[in-house]
């Protein structure tokens, strides 16, 4: 079954909540979402667990095949003064370089990849001594 975000892309962007500080500063106990990381967001959507990295100092690449909600992610990136590189792709497929990436990033969308796929390309994408957050919403 394909199922496209981008339909409602607008709505996303107006009401999805994004991550609290909190997640972040959970994670950067753990060493995820340092300064100067970079960082794979994977299923992006409106980029709020993109942007939260970003604010922080993260390089940061969303990844995901919506067009509409890339474009969402950009306009809030710009009203919110950060910087975040996008990329029509999926998580199964990122185009992305071997080795690229400090850290893979999925949040509140794990559960529509193809998981055995995306963790292949996971694992390409990643450092050795990389790290890969999932983050799911209480409220899922």
């Amino acid at each position: 079954m394909k199922i496209d975000f981008g339909i409602t892309a607008t709505d996303y962007a107006k009401h999805r909540a994004g991550f609290p500080s909190s997640l972040f500063d959970r994670l950067s106990e753990y060493g995820i979402g340092l300064p100067g990381q970079n960082i794979v967001d994977l299923g992006t959507g409106t980029g709020t667990l993109a942007r939260g990295f970003a604010t922080r100092g993260a390089k940061v690449i969303g990844i995901d095949p919506s067009v509409s909600l890339v474009e969402q992610a950009k306009q809030l990136d710009q009203a919110a003064q950060v910087q975040v590189e996008y990329r029509i792709a999926t998580a199964e497929n990122t185009g992305l370089p071997d080795a690229s990436a400090d850290v893979v990033t999925a949040g509140q969308c794990w559960h529509w990849f193809d998981r055995p796929r995306a963790v292949q390309e996971v694992k390409r994408i990643l450092k050795e001594d990389g790290y890969i957050a999932i983050a799911k919403s209480p409220h899922s």
